[in-house]
């Protein structure tokens, strides 16, 4: 059994973002409140709540019929921990492909590992509520998430659903095998790509190529069943993992655990994940929140260039704050510094390469080697660069002068020094969060319970998981499986990723496409895909949410699901964090936003306009250049430094 500080389970739930809820709709065609709970004095948020809607909520089945399931399709590792408030978990045993699909086809068994957080009130007035944090590669402890955002009343009354969707985690087979993995093949630095060098591009696709050719033919993914009339039919496990299938398998829960309408939410992947489900079984869903939003079309071309563009906004608008008087500038053309920084590393050619040899060592990461390069270099000096602002003048001065001595001697100082520090990753046995001056402790990673898989020295639910996981396998096996249109073709690779740095270059720093790069490169030379279908449904209701500045998963992607789903209500904050789990974290205008999505949960209706815009912090006195340029998590001067502590 191992936990998590608070620490690295904060850093989880922002990149895979906690807090969801779906209802009947109000103002778009459901029931309208007339009075309106949120409108308080500034700054204060209170948990009254308008009288919940009775024709939404149906109760959950009975803890002795969550016990009573079937054993032959679910499994529970402990059915004694199946009590009010406990939370235990078990395998569902479901056949590789849909069986109503095709009724003569006998499948191989597959086993998804499914845990419930029950409530504390049984059976649970407001039914049940499927979640998923994100990823790809977010796991069940997507529970313990949630369940911090939720409050009392209304983690009292939800049975909240989570998931190690197939190939991960502890569900059977698994795909996080290093034959997978990219980042672990590449022994020669071939993936620190400079992408202002052909060559350099040419050289990862063709890791790429290999990679995925070697992972396809894994003997482990190779399954077989006995037909009907006896004779032995051959499936391939990647062409049944996707996001299709995890949608398939939660349906199988639904119909086992009592077969009402199911509440979802999705935050980042997760809204992949929730909204094929509520595209493919929209019957029977009956809240829907989506928070974060990934393009719900499955053109990875687009997708990859939506996401560069977003990156690239992101570092744009900062910059442009200086501008607007943010006070952290130190000086008056940031756009001018970083390009400054960026030619005196590419001046400095062979020379800088030689002097940052002996700092190689200080780069392993994970137990990976880095391979500092000037493009990768430049893109650690600019993450540390702006996070020290009494430094910063000292730094431009000097590369504007091209005074190479000093430039070193603040590299050395200022990158070297701390970065090691950056990357330590703790793991505890217990996790323990305060919230309102009360400690809640979680057990994960044992038996019975939820699965991180997060921290790269996880070695559950096998030897080296949490490297294996942390070198992207799950997002790219998923990717691999779920977008349509990716490359078979080198020469067309190399132009992508030419003509995508030339127009969104980061200032120079290249950081757009090294960020968005992995997406696309992950369907190169795919053998053989399963796209998704697509995503939306015109009468179905609930709260699209998205922040106009999000590092991780863009704006456009949240107006275009938006669009997809006709009949929900949009919720905008001007935040510049990941996913409204993230934003709430403020105690100014952010936390206000979220109350919005409370309020849902518990009421089983919507109270505000579509197209509402929450107001947030401004991004020159929420972020550092540093946290944009690493598309990181900003930290406001009005957020408590203790994030889990705020309720």
């Amino acid at each position: 059994m191992k936990l998590i500080s608070t620490l690295t389970f904060s850093a989880v739930t922002h990149l895979l973002p906690a807090q969801f809820a779906v209802a009947k709709h109000t103002l778009r065609g459901g029931h309208t409140s007339t009075t309106w709970p949120h409108e308080r004095t500034e700054g204060i948020i209170s948990d009254a709540t308008e009288p919940p809607n009775p024709e939404v909520f149906e109760a959950a089945i009975s803890l002795d019929d969550f016990k009573n399931i079937d054993p032959e399709l679910f499994e529970w590792v402990n059915p004694d921990e199946i009590r009010p408030g406990d939370t235990t978990c078990g395998f569902l045993k479901a056949p590789l492909g849909w069986e109503v699909e095709e009724l003569d086809v006998v499948y191989p068994i597959v086993k998804t590992y499914v845990c419930v957080t029950f409530a504390t009130q049984q059976p649970a007035p407001r039914g049940n509520l499927a979640v998923h944090c994100g990823g790809p590669g977010g796991l069940s402890l997507c529970n313990y998430a949630i369940w911090l955002d939720l409050d009392e009343e209304a983690r009292s009354t939800y049975n909240i659903i989570g998931f190690d969707q197939r190939g991960m985690g502890r569900s059977e087979p698994t795909f996080v095998v290093p034959e997978c993995a990219a980042q672990l093949q590449d022994t020669e630095g071939k993936l620190a790509v400079n992408y202002n060098d052909e060559e350099s591009i040419r050289d990862a696709a063709k890791v790429y190529k290999e990679v995925h050719l070697n992972c396809w033919n894994h003997p482990g993914f190779k399954l077989e069943a006995i037909q009907g009339d006896g004779t032995s039919r051959a499936f391939h496990f990647l062409e049944y993992s996707g996001t299709r299938q995890l949608a398939e398998d939660i349906e199988r829960i639904r119909r086992l655990f009592g077969n009402q309408k199911l509440s979802v939410y999705g935050i980042s992947y997760g809204t992949i994940v929730m909204g094929t489900y509520a595209t493919v079984f929209s019957d029977n869903v009956n809240l829907m929140v989506l928070d974060g939003n990934v393009d719900p079309n499955t053109d990875i071309e687009s997708r990859t260039m939506d996401d560069a563009r977003s990156k690239q906004q992101r570092l744009d608008y900062f910059i442009a704050s200086c501008e607007f008087g943010n006070v952290q500038c130190a000086v008056p053309d940031l756009r001018q510094c970083i390009n400054d920084v960026n030619r005196l590393v590419d001046w400095t050619g062979d020379e800088f390469q030689d002097w940052l040899a002996p700092f190689k060592g200080r780069l392993e990461i994970l137990g990976l080697p880095i391979f500092a390069n000037e493009n990768f270099m430049m893109t650690i000096i600019i993450e540390v660069l702006f996070g020290a602002y009494n430094e910063i003048s000292a730094l431009c001065g000097a590369a504007k002068a091209g005074d190479v001595d000093s430039f070193k001697d603040w590299i050395s100082k200022n990158v070297f020094g701390d970065i090691a520090l950056g990357l330590e990753v703790e793991t505890f046995p217990v996790l323990n969060v305060t919230r309102n001056n009360v400690m809640h402790s979680f057990e994960y990673n044992s038996e019975s319970k939820p699965t991180s898989g997060q921290s790269p020295a996880a070695d559950w639910p096998f030897q080296g998981y949490g490297q294996l996981a942390y070198s992207s396998v799950c997002q790219d096996m998923i990717t691999a499986q779920d977008m349509a249109f990716g490359p078979y073709d080198e020469d067309r690779y190399v132009k992508f990723f030419q003509e995508l740095n030339e127009q969104y270059s980061g200032a120079g720093t290249q950081l757009p496409v090294r960020n968005s790069a992995q997406w696309y490169s992950s369907t190169y030379y795919w053998p053989n895909i399963t796209p998704l279908p697509p995503i939306g449904n015109p009468f179905l209701k609930g709260i699209i949410a998205g922040q106009l500045y999000d590092p991780a998963t863009p704006y456009i992607w949240t107006q275009k699901m938006r669009d997809q789903f006709k009949s929900t209500s949009l919720l905008t904050s001007r935040s510049v964090n990941h996913g409204l789990s993230s934003a709430r974290e403020s105690v100014s205008a952010d936390r206000r936003c979220f109350a919005n999505i409370l309020r849902y949960f518990k009421n089983g209706y919507i109270d505000f306009n579509d197209g509402k815009m929450c107001e947030s912090d401004h991004i020159g006195d929420s972020c550092t250049i540093g946290e944009i340029l690493t598309n990181g998590r900003c930290t406001s001067a009005n957020v408590t430094k203790n994030v889990l502590a705020i309720e």
